[in-house]
């Protein structure tokens, strides 16, 4: 079989972008670090922290039960622990017994909290918007895509309890 022109370019074009589950993981590897470090260096203009400021999202539409807000932020129980202990501390948030179930603790935002997160939910908006307006439209376009099937592999791998 004799291939056209146009052929070979959508053959050139499909060895290009086929890539190996290995290569893949190794990008990821590479990648996920960099990420770390940039929020790491940012911290939120040195005002926040990263998990902390997640944290107070979640909590932003009401209180949760401790064990419901370790499930929106990925956390094992002990992790949650240290980092409500942190926001208590600063005044963001409070702890209280569930009064259906004393088993259960809830975590509420203060105003002080409420305040905090909005101001530091604006930063980081800020930053990220500074950031990537630097892409063209195609790539953010492709960059959303790429974090919704991040997203998806993350929330598939994580219901499996690994």
């Amino acid at each position: 079989m004799v291939e056209t022109g146009l052929q070979t370019a959508q053959t050139d074009q499909i060895n290009s972008v086929d890539i190996s589950a290995r290569e893949l993981a190794n990008k990821v590897f590479e990648t996920v670090p960099l990420l770390g470090r940039m929020m790491r260096r940012e911290r939120l203009n040195g005002t926040g922290d990263f998990q902390q400021v997640h944290a107070l999202k979640h909590l932003m539409s009401g209180p949760l039960p401790q064990a419901k807000l370790a499930e929106h932020l990925r956390m094992n129980p002990s992790a949650l622990s240290k980092l409500i202990f942190a926001l208590e501390q600063k005044g963001y948030v409070t702890q209280t017994i569930d009064p259906d179930d004393r088993r259960r603790m809830v975590i509420a935002l203060t105003e002080e909290g409420r305040t905090f997160q909005r101001k530091m939910l604006a930063q980081a908006v800020e930053q990220a918007n500074r950031t990537l307006k630097t892409l063209s439209p195609e790539e953010r376009q492709t960059l959303s895509e790429a974090l919704d099937i991040v997203t998806k592999l993350i929330e598939t791998d994580h219901g499996k309890g690994r």
